[in-house]
Order: C-alpha cells, then structure tokens, then sequence
C-alpha cells in the first residue's frame, strides 16, 4: 500500500513536465546561457545532426519536444493499469462519463476504416486514447489521493514557468518577442499560442490571486493580461472575455460592476493595441520602444529636413491596417467555412477520417497559397469535427459535452459556491468559446488539451 501512494506522490512532477512539454513543444526559442560572454539571452532553437545511413538528418529540439509530450500521457495511462493489476480491481469508479467517451473512442477507431488517410487517423486515435488514460483514471486518481487543489497548485506552477518565460523573452529579446505589426508572440512560434496559454489559464489565475491575495499571484494575473492584449489575438481575447468575467460574476455577485468595468477595460486596451500596433509598426518595422515615441512626435521624419506636401509621407494613425482589414471575413476564417459546408455535403454521415481536418482543403485540391497563410484547419472545432467523423461522431463528442456544461450552468447558479469549481467551468466556458474559431478541443497535443481535459474530468468527478 505504501509503494502505491509512493508512486501516486510522484505522479505531480509527471503532470508537471506533461503540461510544460505540451506548451513547449511549440516553442520558437529557448532560455540559453552563453558562458564566454556572461550574458543570459533567449538562444535560437537548438538542431543536432543525425547520421542515419551515411544521411546526416537535423534534428531540433522542438521535434523532440513534440514526441516527448506523449511521455507522461503514457506514464499517467501506465499508473492505474499497475495499479489495477496490484490491487485486482480498477482504481476508481466508473461514471456515465466514461460510457459516452468509450462509445465514441471505438466510432472514431471505427471511422479509420473510411478515412481518406487511415494512418493519420489511427495515430490521432491513439492519442485520444491517451489523454483519455492520462486523464480520467491517471488524474484522477492522482486527485483522489491528494484534493483538487493539489492539481490546481501544478497547474498555476505550470503557468507561472509559462509566462515567467513569456516576460523575460520580452526584456531581453523584444525583437523576437514582437516580430510583426507590433503582435507579442514571446518565446512561442506565433501570437495565437501565447494568447491561448493566457486565456485558457486566466480563471485559474484569477482564482488563486483572490483567494490567496499575494502579489506573486497578482504578478502572474498582469503578465497573462500583458499577453493577452499585446497579442493582438481577438477570437482568444473574447474567450477569455467571456470565460473569465463569468468567473467574477459568478463569485463575487455583488461585484458585477466591478467586474463589467475590468472586462470592458481589457477589451479597449486590446482593440486599441490593434488599431495602433500595427500602424507603429507595419510589416518589416523592428519592434523598438523609441520608434513609439518617434512615430507619434513626428511620425518617424527628421525633424532637419524639409518635405513639401506632396512628399510628406503618410501619416501613421493613416496608415494601412492590416489587423482590422480582414475583420469580415474573421481573418478569412468565413471562406474556410463555407468551403468546409460544401464538403460536409459530400460525406455528412461518415466524414473524411478522424485527424484529417488538415487535409482537406488539398483533398480537394484548393491552391495552398489560398489557405496556408492561416493554416489548413477549418478554424472552428465543431465543423471541423462534423467534417471528419459526420453527424454521428460530432454528436458523440458535444452532447456530453454540452450537457455537463449546462449542468454545471444550473447548479454554480443554484447548489454549489466553491469558487474553485466556477473557475473550472469558466476554464471549459473560455475553450468552448474559443472553438468557434479555432480547432483545439479534439487535438490532443495542442497546447490547450491537458487543461481543457484535466478541467473536464473534475467537473465531472464531483458530480
């Protein structure tokens, strides 16, 4: 009995390294030391050479980030089977939850028989099966040895290495940090990243800062709203938005105008970061603090020479923005979605194959140069599911989904006050949200899934 809770103890530092991997693996540049010239900078991502039959392969760090993610999923999967073993009965008690997440992880296995790329598929199988493991019996248990606050306190110390890296990236490389249109992106591979680390943990944050009042946790609440509005990332803005102001109201109902006001305030400093920022700094403008000052004051001329009105260039509140350009259009996401629709039309019941969403537009031979500058995802999780697994396996996955959150709706109003489970919920709220225009709920390796899962699985333990 001791050897189990030894190894249930251990299981926080594989936790641990699970979220930091899953965030990391989608780094741009990581903390570096240069010895010979005592300065600590943020170096560029590290590749080695692989010789592999006489054929030398680079292989980067962040492609050993991306395998190495899976680790403590397995690890976390591993746990409850020995322990099942050791004691001959299944660690925990099954719930309705795990019928509906069964039935639909054997229609996924299923719709690999149909896909239009089976091996893509059973590979994104799997890893639903994994984070199913890792998370409902390897969590789980985890939480039933130690409280849910003890998983909590992982996941703030998760979010603190987060964006503690987040700012010093900043300070000492705001070049790289800022690369275009004045957008922050910091040591992650672009600006919609590192505002979905600040909109998807934002509740928790919020909980733990109000509840325990300190300034570190304060501190770690500034530097994800720092992110969130220099990000310039609107769907992950208005996610948060919503997630986090129903936390507030829900916990302080006597505070609603208070927290209205906070709400309302971050969203005008966040659009007025969008309208300015990249008018500052159009494409290929380093990002420099006194370039600020030198737009405003004299929009960037030299103050000795001499322009007539025809040569006077234009100035920077005139200038083209290309952040609000495509607004209509959702930075084009509405031309992705009217092209998924005609699809769906083709396979409605059965879809293309689980894991295939990023194929599709070049199944269909769409010209990449019409869909590769905002990716191959459809943007929104849940025609991006119909597409893949049809109406059957789309109603799998979100009914659940939609009747715990219903629930929870009902009884946060009626039963329950733990503060704690409210910033849970509003963590489930900010992603559902945030899935109308992004892919991330079903994608197991992104940086949202541990999270989204782990909050999941709690609401649905102490129902």
């Amino acid at each position: 009995m001791q050897s189990s809770a030894g190894i249930l103890g251990g299981i926080r530092w594989v936790i641990l390294s699970g979220l930091l991997l899953i965030c990391f693996q989608s780094t741009r540049e990581l903390p570096g030391l240069y010895l010979d010239e005592f300065r600590f900078v943020m170096s560029s991502d590290y590749v080695w050479p692989i010789s592999v039959n006489n054929v030398v392969l680079p292989i980067s760090l962040r492609v050993i980030l991306s395998y190495m993610r899976w680790l403590p999923l397995a690890i976390l999967t591993g746990v409850p089977l020995w322990l099942a073993v050791q004691k001959r009965k299944i660690p925990r008690v099954l719930k309705r939850a795990d019928t509906s997440i069964i039935v639909f992880l054997v229609y996924i296995l299923i719709s690999c028989a149909f896909s239009i790329d089976p091996n893509t598929s059973i590979q994104k199988v799997l890893s639903v099966f994994l984070m199913y493991g890792a998370v409902f019996w390897g969590v789980w248990i985890y939480v039933d040895e130690f409280g849910i606050e003890e998983i909590i306190n992982i996941i703030i110390i998760a979010s603190a290495i987060v964006f503690g890296l987040h700012i010093i990236n900043a300070v000492v490389d705001p070049l790289g940090s800022f690369p275009y249109l004045g957008r922050f992106q910091g040591w992650t591979v672009n600006p919609g990243i590192a505002a979905s680390h600040a909109s998807l943990l934002l509740p928790l944050a919020l909980w733990i800062a109000l509840q325990k009042s300190r300034w570190q946790y304060w501190l770690l609440v500034g530097s994800m709203l720092f992110v969130l509005i220099l990000s310039q990332t609107r769907t992950e803005l208005v996610a948060a938005v919503i997630g986090s102001t129903y936390f507030l109201i829900r916990t302080y109902p006597k505070r609603i105008y208070i927290s209205l006001f906070s709400a309302i305030s971050v969203l005008i400093m966040s659009y007025m970061w969008i309208e300015v920022g990249p008018r500052i700094f159009p494409q290929g403008t380093e990002f420099r603090l006194d370039h600020i000052g030198d737009t405003l004051l004299n929009n960037n001329l030299d103050s000795r020479e001499e322009y007539n009105e025809l040569e006077m260039p234009e100035l920077w509140f005139d200038r083209f923005n290309p952040r609000t350009a495509d607004a209509k259009t959702l930075a084009h996401r509405t031309d992705k979605w009217r092209l998924g629709l005609e699809y769906f039309l083709e396979r409605p019941l059965q879809g293309f194959g689980f894991g295939t969403e990023d194929q599709l537009f070049a199944y269909h031979d769409v010209n990449p140069q019409d869909y590769q500058l905002s990716g191959a995802y459809m943007h929104n999780s849940y025609l991006g599911l119909l597409l893949q697994v049809g109406i059957v396996g789309a109603v799998l996955f979100y009914v659940p989904l939609a009747s715990l959150l219903f629930y929870e709706l009902l009884t946060t109003r009626k039963i329950h006050k733990r503060p704690l489970l409210t910033a849970l919920l509003s963590v489930v709220i900010t992603c559902m949200v945030a899935g109308m225009f992004s892919s991330d709920l079903y994608s197991m390796g992104n940086a949202k899934s541990f999270v989204f899962w782990i909050s999941v699985m709690l609401l649905v333990r102490k129902t």
